[in-house]
């Protein structure tokens, strides 16, 4: 049984370079460890495509929010 470890990942924000560190233990289907835009909301973060990421404020400010 391949039990994922945990591991940390740091989310930057691409407009203010903002930076948050989230705890990942969970694999996708295909086994790669992502960052869920759950993980990512809960650490202040929103999501917008492949490892990028606007803080609250800046999402807000751009219109993701």
């Amino acid at each position: 049984m391949d039990q994922a470890q945990p591991r940390v990942e740091v989310m930057r924000c691409s407009r203010c370079a903002k930076c948050v560190e989230t705890i990942t233990s969970s694999r996708a289907a295909d086994g790669e460890r992502r960052v869920s835009n759950d993980d990512a909301s809960a650490s202040g973060m929103v999501r917008f495509g492949h490892n990028l990421y606007y803080c609250d404020r800046c999402a807000r400010m751009v219109g993701y929010k």
